[in-house]
């Protein structure tokens, strides 16, 4: 009895370990060739959300800088026609209010219901149909982005953010690792948006 069960706790810990590598695998495979930094004529840029504080108020994250600068460098090639701040309503606002004191002359909306990176993609595509989307995140968070788009049927590519400096960087790098296979049984159980608002309202342009 004792080596039964503990063939089966080995075996129930490799299927988890091999789920979730394959995961992160299949994600990461979505990047490939995609996050080449262009920016395609007409292209919508979807700022994926991150704090810019942690709760202290004081502490930068490693994220929040990174992605104000990528988000600025697409948008000043002039070929982008709008940058949709995405992400909780807190972080839609600073992100936006970001963008605008630092010169951003694109125009700007607000996504305060981007609460999941699935919440973002499926508003965007809901909102601007046909238009192709360019995600601004750190590397590990645009392939996750860019296999939602493409389980969305959505044309899209990437322009990733630096990765950080600190504990912070490698701590949300880290936790990605579990958000892939996540990712992966929300597709499966046909996961819906986490917002009760409907993904074609709700979007507003920033002041």
């Amino acid at each position: 009895m004792a080596r039964f069960l503990r063939r089966t706790i080995v075996g129930a810990a490799l299927a988890v370990l091999s789920f979730g590598a394959l995961s992160n695998l299949w994600i990461w495979s979505a990047a490939w060739g995609r996050m080449e930094g262009e920016v395609p004529a007409g292209s919508v840029i979807v700022l994926l959300g991150t704090n810019e504080f942690f709760p202290d108020g004081v502490t930068p994250t490693a994220t929040y800088r990174q992605r104000i600068t990528t988000a600025l460098a697409a948008a000043g090639t002039g070929r982008a026609s709008l940058v949709i701040a995405s992400g909780t309503e807190e972080q839609a606002e600073v992100m936006a209010a970001t963008l605008k004191r630092e010169g951003c002359r694109t125009p700007i909306e607000l996504d305060p219901y981007g609460w999941r990176t699935l919440d973002s993609v499926l508003r965007a595509k809901a909102q601007h149909p046909g238009r192709p989307l360019v995600f601004v995140s750190q590397g590990w968070h645009c392939a996750r982005a860019l296999w939602w788009a493409d389980r969305l049927g959505v044309s899209a590519s990437a322009v990733p953010a630096a990765y950080g400096d600190g504990l912070d960087a490698h701590r949300s790098a880290a936790r990605d690792l579990l958000a892939k296979p996540k990712a992966v049984m929300d597709w499966v159980v046909g996961l819906g948006p986490s917002s009760p608002m409907p993904v074609d309202a709700g979007n507003r342009r920033a002041p």
